[in-house]
């Protein structure tokens, strides 16, 4: 044991040094994979990381400064690794964080004057680590060790200036000034040219929408290209392009890196660690011992392949090409093209933005179509929150963990999405008395939903969701047409109740999700009976007497119209949705309702240009029935 604990405190500090620039080296290469990942272990893996990293380093400065208390005995760090103290520089380099990665939340960058006050403590405590071994040195690391404390003030201040620079609150101060780049002239000869162009002269704009601001002049000097920009799939591209970039500035340094001076500090960031590099190279080093010496060549060699890596990311950037473009720097611009159009390919290819959707059911809220897994850890949470007296959130909570799901978006929901608003846009413009959309299908539902005087979205969105999945129990074995759009039906459908019950703040709901589920199980107590599927027969009796759901014809004609019908309320929480919910969003890879609500956007689309829309009624407020999505000039 005693072996152990001395081995232990042998290397102790190289394994935290080692640690903490292992933890950059995973959150440089996570923090990409970040927007498009929706496993839940990398998601964690990467959240202790970010939090970890901060954590590891403070400590081990802690542990360096505690360390030049110890001025007795031998066998002490001071005498055996004089060399850690010269490791404190690095640690404030692993502070300022990588490239790919400096805000976890949204929140984080509103607290960016928290991080510019523990600039100022660590940099101070890495200078008093430092000051004090500068005599066990005998001055020979004191050169080099400038030289690296001006490269991790740098790299520590560019993460606290990023982090200014990713707060929407800042936003107007930012683009008031411009953008330093200048993107080149659109192009609708080529679709990658038309399509980057295009999002780097929205970038700016993009993001005051997405901080709330005012956006009609930019959209109506460009509405006219957005409507005719290419192919469906070139749309969709720049839609996500967009938020790409949009995803940069908020979570990464790529604004940072985008402003001149920043560059110029980068690069004396860079400079001033490979001056430190040689000058180490080139002392006595035979005082040290070798494992010191392997941990410095780890930490100087490994942080210039980072930033070479770093490096490589910055050239495939949009924001790059065209900053080369603009000064016809011409044959760069052709080599930073090429790789741009390969990284874009294989970001089509993958469905970047999003990527995901989620699903939940009501069925399995109520208790029905779930795992034996799920049941069991029910039925056990159900009796110890009895036990304790534990409101019925809880259960809430529970069925969110263990029965919410994502699947992957599929071409034809995006396409789906995009051809209903340019729909929509359409039968907004038409002056000529086409009629509205009709629903010959649906209409006694939409009458009877109407008659039931729901004063919430989120009610509405419950009802309409039970009556969708029970319809859609009939088509036992439909055709292959029919098939894909019982699909898409049922995906839309569960992708509306799973915003509901984990992101409600994106909704324009009024009231709490626990007392709209609740509300709705009550009614199919009401109706159900005893028996193994009494809340399936029970939500069927209940749809049937309030909504007349057997009325309703199962063909290929009714599943287009809940296809419609979903896909009109989706654009219509988009239109009510806050561009600081989306923004929020886009930390954990974004949402099919942002996509819909940056297209709206756009083609001026949505609450703030009431002007040109009207989703409900005359008011466009949440009303005491579901005219507001469903008028009546919109029914037969």
């Amino acid at each position: 044991m005693e072996t152990l604990l001395q081995l232990w405190n042998e290397w102790e500090i190289h394994l935290l040094v080692l640690l903490s620039f292992t933890l950059q080296i995973f959150l440089f290469f996570a923090g990409s994979l970040r927007p498009r990942n929706t496993n839940t272990f990398v998601r964690l893996s990467l959240w202790f990381a970010y939090l970890g990293a901060d954590f590891v380093a403070v400590y081990t400065l802690g542990f360096l400064s505690r360390q030049q208390g110890n001025d007795t005995g031998k066998g002490t760090l001071r005498e055996t690794h004089q060399l850690a103290f010269f490791w404190a520089p690095f640690l404030l380099v692993h502070l300022g964080g990588q490239d790919t990665i400096t805000a976890f939340a949204i929140e984080d960058n509103n607290l960016w004057l928290r991080h510019l006050l523990n600039l100022t403590a660590h940099v101070m405590l890495a200078s008093y680590v430092f000051w004090k071994s500068i005599g066990w040195h005998k001055l020979q690391l004191l050169i080099p060790g400038i030289f690296m404390f001006v490269s991790g003030i740098i790299k520590y201040g560019e993460r606290t200036y990023a982090l200014k620079c990713g707060s929407l609150k800042n936003t107007e101060g930012l683009t008031a000034r411009g953008n330093e780049i200048q993107p080149p002239e659109l192009n609708r000869d080529n679709m990658y040219f038309g399509v980057v162009g295009f999002a780097l002269r929205s970038a700016p704009v993009v993001r005051n929408f997405f901080a709330g601001c005012n956006i009609v002049q930019f959209m109506a000097a460009h509405i006219d290209y957005m409507s005719t920009f290419g192919e469906l799939d070139g749309r969709q591209l720049l839609l996500k392009i967009e938020i790409g970039m949009m995803y940069g500035d908020l979570y990464s340094k790529a604004m940072v890196l985008r402003k001149r001076i920043c560059l110029i500090f980068r690069c004396l960031s860079q400079i001033s660690a490979l001056v430190a590099f040689v000058l180490f190279i080139v002392s006595n080093k035979q005082r040290y011992s070798g494992a010191d010496i392997a941990v410095t060549y780890v930490l100087f060699i490994g942080g210039f392949l980072v930033e070479f890596c770093a490096l490589a990311v910055v050239i495939m950037s949009p924001w790059t090409w065209g900053w080369l473009e603009s000064r016809k720097c011409h044959k760069l611009a052709r080599m930073c093209w090429f790789l741009l159009s390969y990284n874009i390919r294989k970001l089509e290819k993958r469905m970047l933005w999003p990527n995901s959707i989620g699903q939940y059911n009501i069925l399995n809220y109520v208790g029905l179509d779930q795992s034996w897994f799920s049941r069991q850890t029910k039925m056990l949470i159900r009796m110890t929150a009895k036990m304790i007296g534990a409101g019925k959130e809880r259960h809430l909570m529970i069925s969110k963990l263990l029965d919410s799901k994502s699947i992957q978006v599929d071409k034809e929901i995006m396409q789906c999405v995009t051809l209903y608003v340019d729909g929509m846009r359409s039968e907004l413009n038409d002056l000529s008395g086409r009629p509205y959309q009709q629903w010959p299908n649906l209409h006694p539902v939409l009458e009877k939903l109407r008659a039931l005087s729901l004063d919430d979205f989120g009610l509405v969105i419950v009802f309409l969701h039970a009556l969708t999945e029970v319809h859609l129990r009939t088509y036992y074995d439909p055709p292959g047409n029919m098939d894909a759009l019982v699909g898409v039906c049922r995906k839309l459908s569960n992708y509306m109740l799973y915003l509901l019950v984990t992101h409600p703040e994106m909704l324009p709901v009024t009231g709490s999700v626990e007392t709209t589920l609740e509300f709705f199980v009550s009614k199919v107590t009401e109706y159900g009976d005893s028996g193994k599927d009494a809340n399936l027969r029970g939500t069927r009796k209940l749809l049937e007497d309030l909504m007349d759901l057997h009325i309703i014809q199962p063909n290929e004609d009714t599943l287009q119209e809940i296809r419609d019908l979903w896909l009109r309320l989706l654009l219509y929480a988009a239109g009510k949705s806050r561009g600081d919910t989306h923004a929020a969003q886009l930390a954990v890879g974004g949402e099919l309702l942002t996509f819909a609500w940056l297209l709206m956007a756009h083609l001026e689309i949505g609450d703030p240009w009431p002007s040109r829309i009207e989703l409900g009624d005359a008011t466009g407020t949440l009303g005491p029935d579901i005219a507001y999505v469903f008028p009546k000039k919109y029914s037969t």
